[in-house]
């Protein structure tokens, strides 16, 4: 069975049922932006997986609009580059899969009157997303269209509060990938 790592920020680290397969090292942090990811991106290459998935950018978006207090503007398009050239570098015979942002939806940190804007601009994010993984030989993984409703957002019975996902939303995503997960 392939070793692998899910790298991420909370989606990833409350995704418990990685938690429960031996050859999956689950390394996300709630609250991780891609500046963090950047300075754990050593104790990735520790691990020497076989495959290594990344979800990593919604908490930038987030900052980026002062939705989400952090106090910096994340320069996202140089961080995430940043990102995938380290691990392509330092990780050449690895196996990547590139995670689409997954949309939002109304809650504790999305205002409704900014719903829509939010969306829109998070699927121009996963275009530079797309467009960075093919650069790196890398496979992107659009899952995000199961996760939308008819309005592009994240669909209202997946979230716990319009950002993560509820045991539904995870029950779903988890039978989207676990064939890639062996």
């Amino acid at each position: 069975m392939s070793k692998v790592v899910y790298l991420g920020d909370s989606l990833t680290a409350n995704f418990k049922k990685l938690n429960e397969l031996e050859n999956v090292v689950n390394m996300g942090i709630g609250g991780d932006k891609t500046l963090e990811v950047i300075g754990r991106l050593k104790f990735v290459n520790q691990q020497k997986p076989d495959k290594l998935f990344l979800l990593v950018g919604i908490n930038d978006y987030l900052c980026n609009q002062w939705t989400w207090a952090h106090g910096l503007i994340i320069k996202f398009f140089k961080t995430y580059d940043a990102i995938l050239d380290i691990l392509k570098t330092n990780l050449p015979q690895t196996k990547f899969y590139v995670l689409a942002i997954f949309p939002v939806n109304t809650g504790s940190v999305v205002p409704v009157e900014r719903l829509t804007r939010y969306n829109q601009e998070i699927d121009e994010w996963n275009v530079f997303v797309k467009y960075k993984a093919k650069e790196y030989g890398m496979e992107f993984l659009d899952l995000s269209n199961h996760f939308k409703d008819e309005f592009n957002n994240l669909r209202k019975e997946y979230t716990l509060d319009g950002i993560h996902l509820n045991e539904l939303g995870y029950e779903v995503y988890y039978n989207l990938i676990k064939e890639l997960l062996e």
